[in-house]
């Protein structure tokens, strides 16, 4: 378990913040592009921060994920498919899923949220130096109207999303990883199939979520 957590968590950390830094960063410069024909530039900031808290930040670092940690996991089972590995523990008395699958799937659990926390950040960040060096707006203003454009809602509805993200990718990367049958074909299309039913199912349920919050008020 340990060791996934530094395999998805601590290792995902360099290219989730570059990533998300960028997305925020492109936010930020489309948002004052356009407001700025109605000299209205200032609620860039607010298009920035409740953007990336509630809908970009966890969906970009879920995105990532599935591609990165989703694909080494249906790519690892599937090779133990192969070499017969996971039939040799059973054998020995070990549950797979329980050695197996269940590790992986708790790690994503506990580190989406964390990489989706810093991703937002780096959003944030990235946004904010897009306001200042092409807005003109400084650093002080940026963080007042942020301030007052965000909340704590804001927040909380982006880190909900994520451990149930990290449970979907998990299932799925893990499911996908024991059907591999004995062919290097078979682990190719089963790689395949996890990365985009992943992506597939975590935006549907970003869908489901906003629908859900919209229907409670958050």
């Amino acid at each position: 378990t340990v060791n996934q957590l530094d395999r998805v968590a601590w290792q995902a950390v360099p290219i989730i913040l570059l990533i998300t830094f960028l997305i925020g960063a492109i936010i930020s410069q489309q948002g004052i592009f356009h407001f700025r024909k109605f000299g209205a530039e200032l609620y860039s900031v607010d298009l920035v921060g409740i953007l990336v808290l509630r809908e970009i930040g966890v969906l970009i670092v879920a995105i990532m994920v599935a591609g990165r940690s989703g694909s080494s996991y249906t790519a690892e089972l599937g090779s133990m498919m192969m070499r017969e590995e996971v039939d040799a523990l059973r054998t020995m008395g070990f549950d797979p899923i329980e050695v197996l699958v269940l590790p992986r799937v708790l790690i994503l659990v506990i580190a989406l949220p964390i990489l989706t926390f810093l991703g937002s950040m780096a959003a944030l960040y990235g946004g904010g130096l897009v306001a200042w060096l092409y807005g003109g707006m400084s650093p002080e203003i940026y963080l007042e109207r942020l301030t007052q454009a965000i909340s704590v809602t804001h927040f909380k509805v982006g880190m909900l999303k994520a451990p149930f993200m990290g449970l979907v990718i998990g299932i799925v990367a893990c499911a996908e990883g024991l059907q591999v049958k004995g062919s290097a074909e078979s682990l190719g299309l089963q790689t395949t199939a996890s990365v985009v039913k992943s992506i597939f199912l975590v935006i549907v349920l970003d869908g489901l979520f906003a629908i859900f919050f919209a229907s409670i008020g958050m």
